[in-house]
């Protein structure tokens, strides 16, 4: 294939976003293979060819936002470390503003870090050993709890896909050990907790050198394409001087290619009427949580009559933690846009005894407690509310000079992995699939 200049395709130095496990079949693929061709795949340790200068890339840095890998298995961003608002916050709004924007748009539901002309001017000078530096104030600090870092995993998550598609072929786990794995919970033959996952992606990691080329504790805030071809990469991270005090630092660096492997972490918030004003005016009846910031599911257990929007996996997931209760008068309800869902076990498991289906809600109407559905009837005296509408696939990086010059073709990727709109952007992990460890592996070795 010939595209244009032959030098687009001289790839030296490459920024992966996201130390999950697309981050991390991403690293091992690309540090295992040398520029003679030869493949290195499965070798724990690399640094010999590295040190002569043997490897096929200069550069291959990896920023993570959390402070160690896993993505959505990330221990130190789920259960009592997920810090993620249950809803929307912004500075200085009241609920009756907040219930005039429309969070189903990711624009509003992301709170972009502000780049401002002093800031844009500065970071011109900056780098990796000299970043700038910014106070932080209670406007910022809003801003970054909107963004939606941590993860979307609670204490007693389980997996639901089986132990022997949940491991990388390049740190296999086989005969007695996967054995072991299997029948580690007496109840759940086969699967495993969240923890475990995080426990393997960390050993991983740590067993294949990987983590030297990862920043942790880094978030990407801009990715351009720049003129020359080149991809300029703006990242912050906070840090406190010795009062305590908070600042952002920021800095700038150039990279030849790009691959996005962060996944799906930004979720639909659906536009329902009065949603905040409800909250604001209830929040000592009801606990109104999004998925997403699920710390712990006791409260579920203790519920007497909670309501879950949506009706996928994420509901099917936690409406277990409900039970048990009394089947013969149903006391779980879920509103759902559609009378099936894409899984037959999921619609299944939606209409079971003790759960009472409705449509899509209408309004939320604050002064009674109480919830209108479209059909016109009205439900009240919820007292857990958990909103379970997915995730949107959104990249608030990419800079809008590049998605305006290549149109859709910018995030649009063939067999979601290669940029249409630019040979050196890629995208790793961020489709649903059953297989996923399978899958970012292979994809990485695509790239």
């Amino acid at each position: 294939m010939t595209v244009g200049n032959a030098n687009k395709f001289n790839i030296k130095s490459i920024a992966v976003i996201g130390a999950g496990p697309s981050g991390i079949a991403s690293l091992h693929e690309l540090t295992r293979v040398t520029k003679s061709g030869e493949s290195l795949f499965g070798l724990d340790d690399v640094s010999k060819y590295e040190k002569n200068g043997e490897l096929a890339f200069d550069k291959v840095v990896a920023f993570e936002r959390n402070s160690t890998v896993g993505g959505v298995w990330c221990k130190s961003a789920f259960a009592e470390n997920n810090v993620d608002p249950n809803l929307p916050k912004i500075y200085q709004k009241t609920s009756d503003e907040l219930d005039k924007l429309d969070f189903s748009n990711p624009t509003e539901t992301y709170q972009k870090t502000p780049i401002d002309e002093e800031l844009e001017k500065k970071l011109d000078s900056s780098s990796f050993e000299k970043p700038v530096s910014i106070p932080v104030n209670k406007e910022l600090e809003t801003i970054i709890n909107n963004q939606w870092r941590s993860s979307a995993a609670y204490n007693h998550l389980f997996t639901n896909v089986t132990n022997r598609y949940m491991i990388f072929s390049f740190n296999d786990i086989v005969g007695q050990e996967l054995d072991d794995l299997n029948h580690k919970y007496e109840h759940l033959l086969n699967l495993q907790s969240a923890r475990d996952v995080s426990d393997y992606l960390e050993k991983t990691a740590e067993k294949k050198n990987l983590k030297k080329y990862i920043r942790f504790n880094t978030n990407v805030e801009r990715v351009k394409k720049l003129d020359n071809g080149k991809w300029e990469v703006v990242v912050s991270y906070e840090s406190k001087n010795n009062n305590g005090e908070k600042f952002i630092n920021w800095y700038k660096e150039y990279f030849d290619a790009v691959i996005i492997g962060n996944g799906k972490t930004v979720p639909i918030i659906p536009k329902i009427k009065n949603l905040f004003k409800f909250a604001e005016v209830n929040k000592d009846k009801v606990i109104i949580k999004l998925a997403k910031s699920i710390q712990d599911t006791e409260f579920l257990r203790n519920a007497k009559k909670p309501l879950f929007i949506g009706s996928s996996v994420s509901s099917v997931d936690l409406i277990q933690y409900c039970y048990p209760r009394d089947l013969e008068n149903p006391s779980i309800y879920i509103s759902r846009r559609s009378p099936t869902s894409l899984h037959n076990w999921i619609t299944f498991a939606t209409y079971s005894k003790g759960i009472v289906n409705k449509p899509e809600i209408a309004e939320f109407l604050p002064e009674t407690n109480s919830v209108k559905f479209i059909d016109g009837t009205v439900e009240s005296d919820f007292d857990a509310i958990v909103i379970c509408t997915g995730y949107h696939k959104y990249y608030p990086f990419l800079d809008q000079s590049f998605t305006e010059k290549h149109k859709e073709e910018a995030i649009n990727f063939y067999k979601y992995t290669f940029s249409i709109g630019d040979p050196t952007l890629a995208l790793v992990g961020n489709e649903y699939a059953g297989f996923f460890f399978n899958r970012v592996e292979s994809q990485a070795a695509a790239l």
